[in-house]
């Protein structure tokens, strides 16, 4: 088993367990849930709006009402477009692994599990609330669930934190697991995509 069996078990069960899961979204539609492996999607390479600038050339304050789903919410950023079609969203990423010692029988893997949403409206309250309650649901699951597809066992104490709020309207929180594997019993293949 290689670390990223591990991660596409991690996945499969929180697909599973948050399949039928819908949050409230900013535009007050609703929003399911959507995993990534490594890292989020690049902002798209469509042919975007520029920002409007004003006579000397310098970018102009939007109001709320002149946000346009086209523009980079920042500089080579998302649009709003993507950013709602990609929030909220969760990040599974092998961050370190540790081999089994002699006569052990177990690897041992950190997983970062990265969560992220999306709010633009005025009181910037749904984004975080959507961060908590699914950093909180992943441990209650991860607790009740401590081994996955009777392969990889996680640790406990399972705990996250939250992010400061300077990367607003995107908000993120981080849990960090410890996951116990069985030896690698194969060779990871180099050519595989």
């Amino acid at each position: 088993m290689t670390p990223l069996d591990t991660c596409d078990a991690i996945e499969r069960f929180l697909r599973e367990k948050f399949g039928g899961v819908r949050l409230p979204a900013p535009d007050g539609g609703e929003s399911a849930i959507n995993f990534f492996q490594m890292s989020l999607p690049q902002p798209g390479a469509q042919i975007l709006k520029p920002r409007p600038e004003d006579e000397e050339g310098n970018e102009m304050e939007l109001d709320e009402g002149q946000f346009g789903d086209d523009i980079p919410i920042e500089e080579g950023g998302y649009t709003r477009a993507e950013a709602r079609a990609i929030f909220p969203a969760v990040v599974i990423k092998p961050v370190k692994m540790s081999g089994g010692s002699e006569g052990e029988f177990w690897d041992m893997l950190t997983v970062v599990l990265t969560v992220g949403a999306f709010d633009d409206s005025s009181e910037c309250v749904e984004g975080i609330k959507q961060v908590v309650n699914i950093l909180e649901r992943c441990r209650q699951l991860f607790e009740k669930n401590r081994v996955l597809e009777n392969r990889f066992k996680v640790d406990l104490p399972i705990t996250y934190e939250l992010y400061d709020e300077s990367v607003r309207p995107f908000f993120f929180g981080e849990m960090v697991t410890e996951w116990h594997m069985r030896l690698q019993t194969r060779e990871t293949d180099l050519s595989a995509n």
